[in-house]
Formats: structure tokens, C-alpha cells, sequence
């Protein structure tokens, strides 16, 4: 069998086939059809015979001289036939019409993605409006500057607070923190080009005030990374002021014995949290990468954003105050998901299991829109407070930025969601619902 004829054989699944479903009622009826329409053609034909046939009779009576039977008056014969014929190609259109209507019913995305109500929308607002208040009034900017040599700006009493913690009056490190910096020393904490040896490069803008931040191991993110292979290798992972990696081996960290590898992440972690509360303290997660943007211009100076991710760095702008920050996403999760938890329908176990699933994801859709509104507000909101604090990028929220994204990730993933078994339980609680209906009617 050749390709051809498989394609014809195939019988491409449709919602209403007249062809296969009432195939013998479409064939019945379009001979009936046609039956009436022979009948209709025979009709007009008899009746201009008719006609046909009183004119010559009348014509008969004129010759003879004799007046008409009917006295002059002509039967007019006025049959009007409206008669359709249902042939295939009438059903055939009737059935794709009726697929067309009913494809767009079923693949119809409405009531799939829950629209916000008023009430929803009102709420959302507020709570974003609340987080703006926050940010702007008490996360501020982690220190005190004059920006500019012309605008004082105040820091935030809650990152001054945070940097209070772990130190003296003296600002030096309690005996906890002392003790850890001791015990966890690590290959990956030279400060300067001094500590790495006899390394030929160039390491640009390396020094103790900035060796946490271009030290990947110090980040407290990937630092569970990249400090766990610095240790385990010996070697010092960083980015330099002109975006440089560098990868370096340090002689004193080489040919670790076996048995002090197996407590290398306490190590990484007991190291972590002495540096914290040093005057530079780590930086905010990821923002040791920064120094690979190395393009714009920016301000008097023309600064690249790495320059400026760094000097915000040097003003404070560390892990103390990114936890400061945090409040602002922190509020909008607390109070969305307690509005929601509210305002939530009571889950009835009763209900079939697939009419449960098909409102977990309705309800889950709605908390998300909730919180993508409240984030969006909050955003605004920073970026208000830039604009207020004369462009200083220390006002910036890198927290509630960072919540705003995953928000908006999670709405594309909601759009771009497989819909299928949605809509077939949608289309199926419709069903129920007309012939329940119907049936209550009766």
C-alpha cells in the first residue's frame, strides 16, 4: 500500500462527523430531496401544459364564435414550488460549521485563567501600596551619604541595626565570630595580589575591601559552589574590577590531607558567617557576577554598571541590608497568601477528584495574580523612590526586584500552560450542568 493510500484511510478524528454519525439519515433525506424536486420540475411542466391547452380551447371558441365556458374568466394556475435541496455538500457544510463553533467552545481559554474580582484587584493594590510605604520609609539606603556632594540621604535604622550585630562597642568581632575566623580558614580569603603567590596576572581593583565581593566563595549563594571547589582544589575563583576570571592556585591550600576534605562545607559555612558581620560584610547573592558588565555609561564619570554594582558595595550595600530589603517581598507574601487563605472556597472532599484538581489550579492561578499585582505596585514603588533619592542606586530594592521576576516567570509559565485536561474537565462540568438542568426543567 503505498503512502498515498494510507493517508486516505486515515479518518481524522473530528467532534461531529455527519458523515460517519448520520450517514444513513443525510443519505435518506437528500433522496427525498431530490424526490421532491423531480416532483416540483414535473409540476411546472403540467402546469404550462395546462396553460397550454386553455389557450387553444379558448382559441377553438373564438373560431366557432361561441363565448368561453367560463364566460371569459381565466383559471390562472399559479403554483410556486420553494423547495431546497439537501444534497451532501448542504450537510457537509452544516457539519463544518457546526466543528468550527464547537472547536471554539472547547478550546476556549475563558474561566481557565480566573480574571481578578474587584475586591481581589482592591486588596492586591493596597498591600503593594503598603510594601512602597516600607521600602521608602524604612529600608531607605543601607548607610548615610551625601550623593553627589549635594544630597544628604539617610540610611536605614534597620540595617544599622543588623550591623550592630556579632561586634563590640569597638566594632570588632565578638569571641563567637573570632573563634570561627580562626578555625574556618579557607584557600579562597586572600585579600590582596599579595596572597595569591607567584600569579602573573593582573588583578584589577583587588584588595581587602573588595576581595569578598570578586571572591566567588564569598557569595552566599554560589558560594556553596564555587567555595566548595576553591577548597577542595586549593585555588582562589574571582572576578576582577575589568570583568577577568581568574582562577589561582594557592600554594598553602595544596595537598589537602583526605581527612580535613570531609568537613569542607562546615568549613564554607563556619567562614561564611565570620565574615558577616565585618564592616564589609558579604555581598548580596550574585552580585559578585556583576563585575562581567562591564558596558554602559553612566553619571559624570561614565561608569559601567559593574563599576557602580561595586561602589554600591563599598557603601554598604551588602547581605545586612539585602535582609533589610527582603522585608518589602517578605510583606507582600505574608499578607497576599493571608488574604488569599481567607477568601479561599472550603475545600469539599465530596467532589470528584478531578473537579478538586481543576480548582487547586484555578486557586493557585488567583494567588499568583494576587501576587504578581502586589509586586508590580511594590516595583513602581522603588522605582519611585529612585526618582526621589535623585537617581541613586542605592535606593534600588534588589529583593523585591528579584520577587517581582519570579512573579512574572511564574505568570508566563500560567499562559503557556497545557491546557488540555482543564478543558476537558471544564467541558465536562458544563455538560453535567446543561443536562442537570434539563433535566430539573422537566
Amino acid at each position: 500500500m503505498s503512502i498515498k493510500d494510507d493517508k486516505e484511510n486515515v479518518s481524522y478524528g473530528r467532534i461531529i462527523d455527519f458523515e460517519n454519525e448520520f450517514s444513513e439519515v443525510q443519505q435518506d433525506i437528500s433522496k427525498v430531496s431530490r424526490d421532491l424536486s423531480e416532483t416540483a420540475s414535473l409540476g411546472q411542466q403540467n402546469t404550462q401544459d395546462l396553460w397550454s391547452l386553455e389557450m387553444e380551447i379558448e382559441g377553438m371558441y373564438k373560431q366557432l364564435g361561441l363565448e368561453p365556458l367560463d364566460n371569459g374568466i381565466r383559471k390562472e394556475y399559479q403554483t410556486k414550488v420553494n423547495l431546497k435541496v439537501y444534497s451532501q455538500e448542504y450537510f457537509q457544510g452544516i457539519s463544518t460549521e457546526l466543528e468550527k463553533e464547537l472547536l471554539a467552545e472547547v478550546t476556549s481559554k475563558k474561566n481557565l485563567t480566573p480574571s481578578l474580582s474587584k475586591l481581589d484587584m482592591t486588596v492586591a493594590l493596597v498591600i503593594g501600596c503598603v510594601a512602597a510605604i516600607v521600602d521608602l520609609l524604612f529600608v531607605k539606603i543601607p548607610v548615610e551619604v551625601n550623593y553627589l556632594g549635594k544630597y544628604q540621604q539617610s540610611g536605614s535604622g534597620i540595617t544599622e541595626w543588623l550591623r550592630s550585630q556579632g561586634v563590640n562597642e569597638d566594632g570588632q568581632l565578638n569571641n563567637f565570630f573570632k573563634g570561627l575566623e580562626k578555625s574556618c580558614k579557607v584557600s579562597f580569603d586572600a585579600s590582596n595580589s599579595r596572597g595569591v603567590g607567584d600569579y602573573n596576572g593582573e588583578l584589577n581593583g583587588f584588595y581587602p575591601k573588595t576581595h569578598r565581593l570578586m571572591s566567588l566563595g564569598h557569595d552566599p549563594f554560589f558560594g556553596i559552589i564555587f567555595g566548595l571547589i576553591d577548597m577542595l582544589n586549593g585555588t582562589l575563583t574571582l572576578i576582577d574590577a575589568k570583568g577577568v576570571i581568574h582562577h589561582i592556585p594557592i600554594e598553602n591550600y595544596q595537598n589537602q590531607p583526605v581527612e580535613k576534605m570531609i568537613f569542607v562545607p562546615f568549613v564554607w559555612i563556619g567562614h561564611i558567617l565570620s565574615d558577616v558581620c565585618t564592616k564589609m560584610g558579604i555581598p548580596v547573592p550574585g552580585w559578585g557576577f556583576t563585575q562581567l558588565l562591564q558596558f554602559g555609561s553612566f553619571g559624570e564619570k561614565g561608569r559601567s554598571i559593574a563599576d557602580i554594582a561595586r561602589w554600591m558595595y563599598l557603601e554598604g550595600y551588602d547581605l545586612r541590608h539585602f535582609l533589610t530589603m527582603s522585608l518589602v517581598p517578605g510583606i507582600i507574601e505574608l499578607l497576599v497568601r493571608i488574604y488569599f487563605r481567607l477568601t479561599s472556597e472550603k475545600e469539599d472532599f465530596l467532589s470528584p477528584l478531578y473537579a478538586q484538581n481543576l480548582r487547586n489550579i484555578q486557586n493557585n492561578i488567583r494567588l499568583q495574580k494576587l501576587l504578581f499585582t502586589a509586586h508590580s505596585v511594590a516595583v513602581s514603588g522603588n522605582i519611585l523612590k529612585v526618582f526621589l533619592a535623585h537617581g541613586n542606586p542605592l535606593a534600588l530594592n534588589s529583593a523585591e526586584l528579584l520577587g517581582f521576576a519570579k512573579q512574572s516567570v511564574q505568570m508566563t509559565l500560567i499562559r503557556a500552560r497545557n491546557t488540555t485536561a482543564e478543558q476537558m474537565i471544564r467541558n465536562r462540568e458544563n455538560i453535567d450542568s446543561f443536562w442537570g438542568n434539563l433535566n430539573s426543567s422537566e
